[in-house]
This record gives C-alpha cells, structure tokens and sequence, in this order.
C-alpha cells in the first residue's frame, strides 16, 4: 500500500488527515472506535480528504479477522486494513498482565505484553513508518497499533487516549506513547487531568478537550419505537457493551428494583446488551439499526450510563441531543463532571439510588425533561462537529 496524502513536494496539504485505530466499521462496538469513525466522517463531510488506517480485525475479546485486508471505501472514508498476524488468548494474556502490573518496572516485558495484547499487525506499524508526513490520529492508547505505530509514524501525530483508570494506563510503553505525541487530544477534562496524574510529564504537552459531535437525524417520531416492540409502558433505555466496567449488573440490580415499586417499566436493551436474555420487563433487541436506535433513545424516559470506566461516553450526548435524561454511574469522574457541567443527569451509587432516581424521573415528568433540556444545551454548546473540527485545526497549526 502506498500513501496518497502529500502532492509530489512532500508537503502536508492541512485539509487531509490519518485516523489510526484498532479495529473499524459498522458493525463495530466499540466507544473510541465509534468516536473515530464519526470524526472521520464528521471531517470528511466538511471537505477534508480523511484515511482510516486499521486492522482486519472484527472483536476485540480475539482479535479474529473479519475484514478483508486492502483497501475498501466507508461512504467518502477510505479505508486501508492490514492483516492481523496473531489474535489474542484471552487466559495466557490475562496471567501475562498479571505479572506486568506487579513485577518491578526494570523486569516488566511490556513489548510482549503489548503484542499479546493486540492487535498485531506489524505490517501497519511498518506503513506507519514509511508514509507521508500528514496529520496523523492515534485512538484508543491500550492497543499495539498506538502504542507501536504512533512513536513509528511520522509528524505531526497526535493521540486521543480514550484513557480509563486502568493498570494498563500506569506502563512505561504507555508513558513512552504519550511523550511521543505531538499532541493529546482528550474527550473530556476528567479523561486529561486522569492521564496528568499517571503520567506528569505530560502537564504541559500541547491538548485539547471535545473530540466528537453528535449528528443525530433530522426527524425522530418518539413514539415510534414503543409502538413497533409494543411497549406500554415508560421505559429506561441502554445501548453499548456488556465489558468489564460497563456496570451492567449493576444496572440490572437497580432495574429489578425498579421493577417491584414501578412493575409498568421496562428495561431496554440494544447492541451486545441486546444479546442477553433477561426477565419480560426486559426487553432485549440486539443490534437495531441506526433510525431505531434514536428512536429509541427519543422515546425513553432515561438512558442509563452504568459504566465506571468512561473517558466520555457517546450515549450519555445523544441521550442529551434528544432531550432526555440520563441516569449516569457517579463512580465515573467523567459521568460526574458531564452531570455536574451539564444539569443533564442524576448520578447513582449502587443499584439501590439507580432505582430511586429512576423513579423520580418517572414519577415527574415535567422535571425529566428539564433535566433532558439542560443536557441539549451542554451539548450544543460542548460537543459540535465545529468546535471539534476547529480544536483538530488547532492543533495541526500548532504543530506543523
């Protein structure tokens, strides 16, 4: 594969930049992986001439490939994948971490931890390497492609974290990674002020915070959902993963609780969420398409963020874009500081306050949707394509 990014001088034309991530698509789940996949569209759509850089991998848990390596088209995105030499075995590699988060860091083999880790596409790294020197966006840290493809990858090169408060965040080919980037570009101020914590030297690298917008569509009929799944009720709604830090069961404990006071209510459940089977009060999906997801959301009397391992989470801002509240897991920095700024949620600590804020916001109506419009507001104001689009700008003067 050989880059197009420059005109024949070699000079970085600013209109153009690389995304880099683990894995890329559609039928991707994946909180930074979606944001990324937004943000190049979101550039693409304003006359940027965007490149994602990926793997063929598909599921995080192995990295197994289900793409094609090559280069393929996602609307106006073009799209390179390079091949995934080794998956990753989930028993080995967690006895692995074990040893490399406790072991004294001169004897941590954090290279191996990284390629057991994943993906492992050294063919990417080596592109990365050899390409032309265009603004180029590394997002999730945890992974080899950053790790080893970011301090590969020629300047400008900035990082997006996507940190959580991690083992993984505290390693030195983590710091390494860090100091290696031109520039940090963070979700939130939760999400920097974590890294600066782990890693100080990083206080005074060049940033900025608010990496996506929400594009939510132009008319949602609110009662569109309920009707077609023939819900009667009001009901909360959850939408993403059901990996560790996601609070799912958390979130199912609250719910069940909500159910003996208020046994008209019902959870819902999309996305791998939607994959589990539950109590009738449960309503699970699956995987819905993009109109009825917003559906969805529009119609719930609250979304539910029961992650603690959040660096900004997408479904609390489109919750927000449509006008409605969010029940948000106060053992997130990044939930508590969105709520906080925002007005737009009432946080919960444990399943028991989950219920009963739920039954609040049930119970009165007129106050959920103050809650929902303070929310709107925060976004417009927070997280637009602009602002995102003028923070990437920014950074690229700053740094070429």
């Amino acid at each position: 594969m050989t880059d197009a990014f420059a005109d024949d001088a070699g000079t970085i034309r600013r209109e153009r930049v690389r995304i880099v991530v683990p894995r890329y698509g559609e039928a991707v789940v994946g909180g930074a992986e979606s944001a990324m996949r937004r943000l190049g569209h979101a550039l693409a759509a304003r006359g940027w001439d965007v490149q994602v850089w990926t793997t063929t991998a598909l599921d995080e848990a192995g990295w197994t490939n289900g793409f094609a390596p090559g280069v393929e088209r996602d609307g106006t995105v073009e799209v390179r994948r390079f091949r995934v030499e080794s998956g990753r075995r989930i028993w080995p590699f967690r006895q692995l971490s074990r040893a490399v988060y406790h072991l004294p860091r001169p004897l941590r083999p954090e290279r191996l931890w990284a390629v057991a880790q994943g993906p492992y596409a050294p063919e990417l790294v080596r592109a990365l390497s050899r390409a032309e020197p265009v603004p180029t966006l590394f997002s999730p840290y945890l992974f080899h492609p950053t790790l080893y493809g970011l301090p590969a990858a020629p300047h400008p090169r900035f990082l997006c974290p996507a940190a959580h408060d991690e083992p993984a965040l505290r390693l030195g080919v983590v710091r390494r990674t860090v100091m290696a980037a031109d520039a940090l570009w963070f979700h939130s101020p939760e999400e920097r002020d974590l890294l600066v914590s782990v890693h100080p030297q990083a206080e005074h690298r060049l940033s900025r915070c608010g990496v996506v917008g929400v594009d939510a569509p132009k008319s949602i009929d609110a009662a569109a959902f309920a009707i077609r799944h023939g819900i009667g009720g009001p009901y909360l709604y959850y939408g993403g993963r059901v990996a560790g830090g996601k609070g799912f069961e958390q979130m199912l404990a609250g719910a069940q609780q909500l159910h003996r006071s208020h046994p008209h209510v019902s959870l819902v459940l999309s996305g791998d969420a939607g994959d589990l089977a539950g109590p009738p009060w449960v309503r699970s999906l699956g995987h819905v398409d993009e109109l009825e997801r917003w559906e969805a959301i529009a119609g719930a009397v609250a979304v539910v963020v029961p992650g603690s391992l959040e660096s900004l989470s997408l479904l609390a801002l489109e919750a927000w874009t449509m006008g409605r509240p969010c029940l948000l897991n106060a053992a997130s920095a990044v939930l508590a500081g969105h709520a906080a700024r925002s007005g737009g949620g009432v946080t919960f600590a444990g399943a028991p306050e989950l219920a009963r804020g739920a039954a609040e916001l049930i119970d009165h109506p007129e106050r959920a949707a103050a809650i929902g419009a303070a929310g709107r507001a925060y976004v417009r104001a927070t997280y637009g394509w602009d602002l995102a689009e003028q923070r990437l700008r920014e950074l690229i003067a700053a740094t070429t």
